[in-house]
């Protein structure tokens, strides 16, 4: 949860309505969100986590305007066609690739407002941005800097500036080593041997992203008219929503928004207000929330929420859905909201008329069988971790790297990039964390790896898996293939099997165990390239089982 704090005299100023604290505080619980504390004037207002878009005051009236009925359809930003250019140079590329940038002009700021603007500007920093991981952002006067605006690195003892709230320069080393700022944020630079600067065609240093911006330009007084403001971060798309949220907000201070022309291996034009369309069934939403809503039913309720409704066919409902909701990925998201605009509270509760009992899942059953049928036969289950990384998976495991879900480049531990893939790598490794105790060592798991997969709607897939590990001096491919006998007996089903290839066991002992003609295993002794690899000295043979390909034959 994101808590916003704001003024009720603001907020009804934005709304542009007569409105109540009640009428506020009832709107905000029927979307979700919680009037938490009101102090005479001051409000504090808790907002869920994805929705981004009611971070500033500004975002939370135009919601709650659209909930209470005093707007009908979203109020689209009007963006001038700017001549601004920023250039992103390849230096800048491997440290924190990626910036965005508008101008407005023609702004009258309150000090009232320059608060607000510090205000947003740390919270998107702490949430959003990820205490600045995934997005810094910097605002300086438009009319002290010279188009166009170089981002780059440089050596950080090779460039000077007085940092915000000093009043002498430093260099970027000594910025991060006696700068309050420079010093709680170092971690996310000091390992480079370059630091990220932006740059203007004056060589004025606009900023040092993401740690603090220059004492000359960034700062914003009630005399300032026109404003630029950057972010940077590794990620296109968190840069792209932090913009539009910032554009709509001083949009709705009555200030012209300029587009800057964003210059790398591609241009890119920002901000980029463009929307997405989505057509839904009114079945599919009536059959998810539980209710009977008529078409026009549903289209007031999705424009209750900020959708505008661009045509309604019998059960299909097409909406456009603005660039600030991130948070709209599937259909469920839009059922939701329509469910949030008819109000939780108006719904009446009722008890379905069917007769269940609770039971476990039966792969879940599965699992259970074969874990106890393992048991009792002599080996130990283990339980590995879901998150790994590709050196363990693939280079170890002496095999080219597969299609698998990567966790990027900004894992707080280096260690962990990705998610397993196959379990027999993880095994490993609790036979290797072992190594002291006695032998053999006989152990299984029975549990998920994750796959991509593009049809699926979160772009991957669960499979269940199940893997025997059999590590002792005499350890072979006769002791794991009776393993895989007693599996298959017990479950009744019949199997073959055929000599096949794989770089990860040793050639002529290694074989894929098929069932009505599909492969659901693989089944033999690891290559003693991956034992080294792992630093294992006893042999160990290996079977891992397909279960949810196996369950559904």
């Amino acid at each position: 949860m994101t808590v916003v704090e704001t003024k009720l005299s603001r907020l009804k100023k934005l709304i542009k309505k007569q409105i109540t604290i009640k009428e506020i505080e009832e709107a905000l619980a029927n979307m979700g969100m919680e009037l938490e504390d009101v102090n005479e004037d001051d409000l504090k207002i808790e907002i869920t986590a994805e929705r981004t878009d009611l971070i500033t005051p500004e975002g939370l009236a135009r919601a709650i305007s659209s909930y209470l009925g005093f707007t009908k359809e979203y109020q689209e930003v009007k963006v001038n066609k700017g001549n601004y250019i920023h250039n992103i140079q390849p230096s800048v590329k491997k440290y924190r690739p990626f910036t965005r940038s508008f101008v407005v002009k023609n702004i009258k700021l309150t000090n009232e407002d320059i608060q607000s603007i510090m205000w947003i500007q740390e919270k998107l920093h702490e949430t959003f941005g990820r205490k600045r991981k995934k997005m810094a952002l910097g605002v300086y006067d438009l009319d002290l800097i010279k188009f166009p605006i170089e981002y780059t690195a440089m050596k950080p003892k090779d460039f000077k500036f007085v940092p915000l709230g000093m009043n002498k320069e430093l260099n970027g080393l000594q910025i991060i080593q006696t700068h309050p700022t420079g010093k709680n944020y170092a971690d996310l630079i000091k390992k480079y041997d370059k630091y990220p600067i932006q740059i203007d065609k004056k060589n004025q240093i606009l900023s040092m992203p993401p740690i603090i911006n220059s004492d000359s330009l960034g700062k914003i007084t009630s005399k300032t008219k026109n404003i630029f403001i950057e972010c940077t971060g590794p990620d296109e798309e968190t840069l792209d929503v932090t913009m539009n949220i910032l554009a709509t907000m001083f949009y709705d201070w009555k200030g012209k928004i300029y587009s800057v022309i964003i210059k790398d291996n591609k241009t890119t034009i920002c901000p980029d207000f463009t929307s997405r369309k989505k057509t839904i069934s009114i079945d599919f939403v009536n059959k998810y929330i539980g209710l009977d809503l008529k078409p026009k039913e549903a289209k007031e309720c999705a424009q209750k929420m900020g959708y505008d409704v661009t045509d309604l066919k019998k059960d299909k409902l097409t909406l456009t859905i603005p660039s600030v909701r991130t948070d709209i990925w599937h259909d469920v998201d839009i059922a939701d909201d329509i469910a949030r605009g008819y109000g939780y509270n108006n719904i009446t509760p009722t008890l379905p008329n069917i007769s269940t009992i609770g039971k476990m899942l039966p792969i879940n059953t599965l699992k259970e069988d074969l874990s106890n049928l393992l048991a009792n036969l002599g080996l130990i289950e283990v339980k590995t971790f879901a998150l790994t990384n590709k050196e363990n998976q693939y280079k170890k495991m002496n095999i080219k790297q597969e299609p698998h879900i990567s966790l990027g480049k900004n894992t707080s531990d280096k260690g962990i990039n990705m998610v397993r893939s196959w379990l027999i790598p993880e095994c490993i490794k609790a036979l290797v964390a072992n190594r002291n105790r006695e032998y053999p060592q006989r152990i299984f798991e029975a549990g998920i790896v994750v796959i991509p997969d593009e049809k699926a709607d979160v772009k991957s897939r669960n499979i269940e898996k199940l893997v025997c590990l059999l590590c002792e001096e005499k350890s072979n491919y006769t002791n794991i293939r009776q393993i895989l006998d007693v599996i298959m007996d017990f479950l009744d089903i019949k199997y073959t099997i055929k000599e096949t290839e794989h770089s990860s066991f040793i050639p002529g002992r290694v074989a894929s165990v098929y069932v009505k003609n599909k492969e659901i295993a693989y089944i033999g002794e690891l290559h003693p390239k991956v034992l080294n690899n792992f630093e294992l000295e006893l042999p160990v043979a290996a079977l891992e089982l397909n279960l949810t390909e196996l369950f559904s034959l």
